[in-house]
């Protein structure tokens, strides 16, 4: 008999690609039940007029209170059923089977999630396609933990832009809260070391790409790697080893498929994201007002920044006493 799902779907501002994913997810051929969760940040573009004409179940929190880890946190708080899966709003699933092909990565029960591939759109920029092939190869992954292995970023990718899992291993190991993104990274090194396989599937896809201008690009990344702090055992020198053959591997790229005017571009690209990459893997060390303009996600230094001067009150009353 087939499991029941619930699609955890954080939404804001939403409409223009919930008007082409929901009624994709509607005709999904699936005999179980399943149901659209969407936990929403105050949309005013009739992002929950459209939900609510699809049956979704709506919960509207304020834009300031978002977060990737604390939205699907309470996604998966309301859900009903006992596998959820999380889709980012601008991520359009392929075909028909997308649900059950989802929901069969995870009958091997030591696996404890599974992601898939992301399809860059037709738009997307050469560069942001050969991202695409080398973050979502076109053979599948399985990763388990041993005595042996150090958690790596290559180990422990994972990305909740279309991810399953089960809903009482996401109660019992919550999304972390204080994380910027990178919540599902951080969530499948847990449930590696918590003794659970996780699963790449490269014979599921959504379409799925961002285009980022410099800017966008470089506060992104910033972002990206204070979150991963702590969280990957990568070492200086190993990130530097990974970020030359990347390079390489971009330019082969570029000029095998004669993208002349984007190999031109690429010293501006690389440059934004690794200084982007050494700046937010120190970001601790840098003063605040600066952090939040390097990053494009504000609200979660603000949030910071309130968080600390509270504490320093309280201590300073403990000391009063």
């Amino acid at each position: 008999m087939p499991h029941n799902v619930s699609i955890v779907i954080p939404t804001y501002q939403g409409a223009s690609w919930l008007q082409e994913t929901l009624p994709v997810i509607q005709a999904q051929s699936y005999a179980g039940e399943f149901e659209i969760i969407a936990i929403d940040s105050s949309s005013t573009d009739g992002t929950r007029d459209l939900l609510a004409a699809y049956g979704a179940h709506i919960s509207v929190i304020p834009q300031s209170a978002f977060g990737h880890g604390f939205v699907r946190n309470k996604g998966v708080q309301i859900a009903q059923h006992p596998l959820i899966i999380f889709l980012s709003q601008d991520a359009l699933p392929i075909g028909k089977q997308w649900l059950s092909s989802m929901v069969s990565l995870l009958d091997d029960k030591t696996i404890g999630a599974a992601h898939i591939c992301q399809h860059p759109r037709p738009n997307a920029t050469p560069l942001e396609v050969f991202f695409h092939k080398e973050m979502y190869p076109a053979h599948n992954k399985r990763f388990t933990l041993n005595d042996e292995t150090t958690l790596t970023l290559d180990k422990i990718f994972f990305s909740n832009v279309c991810s399953i899992t089960h809903r009482q291993l996401a109660l019992k190991f919550p999304f972390r809260e204080d994380l910027i993104m990178s919540e599902d990274q951080a969530y499948a090194k847990v449930l590696l070391q918590a003794g659970y396989d996780t699963y790449y599937s490269a014979d599921v896809g959504v379409i799925h790409s961002h285009q980022y201008d410099i800017w966008t690009l470089f506060q992104r990344h910033f972002d990206s790697a204070y979150s991963l702090t702590g969280i990957t055992d990568d070492t200086l020198s190993s990130n530097a080893q990974a970020g030359i053959r990347y390079i390489q591997r971009e330019i082969q790229f570029l000029i095998k498929n004669k993208h002349w005017l984007w190999l031109l571009y690429l010293p501006f690209y690389e440059t934004a994201r690794i200084s982007a990459h050494l700046l937010g893997g120190h970001a601790h060390t840098i003063p605040m007002f600066f952090r939040k303009r390097m990053s494009l996600h504000h609200y979660f230094w603000h949030r910071h920044q309130s968080a600390n001067q509270q504490q320093n009150v309280h201590n300073h009353k403990d000391t009063a006493y």
